[in-house]
């Protein structure tokens, strides 16, 4: 039977190069002005984590 929604059919499976997948998910609360920030950055979701990651290599010197 074929796909009655083309959109659908256009979707790819999702495949990294990653170490470790990015499955686990977080909700974590702040300012609309820091989010309206960081929404105007090209690729932000790579963009916090990369920011994440630094912040907790820093924190580990």
């Amino acid at each position: 039977m074929a796909n009655k929604n083309p959109k659908l059919e256009n979707l790819k499976p999702f495949t990294t190069e990653r170490e470790e997948s990015c499955t686990a998910q977080m909700n974590v609360h702040v300012p609309p002005s820091l989010i309206a920030k960081i929404k105007q950055k090209e690729n932000w979701q790579e963009f916090v984590r990369q920011t994440l990651q630094k912040a907790l290599e820093m924190e580990s010197v």
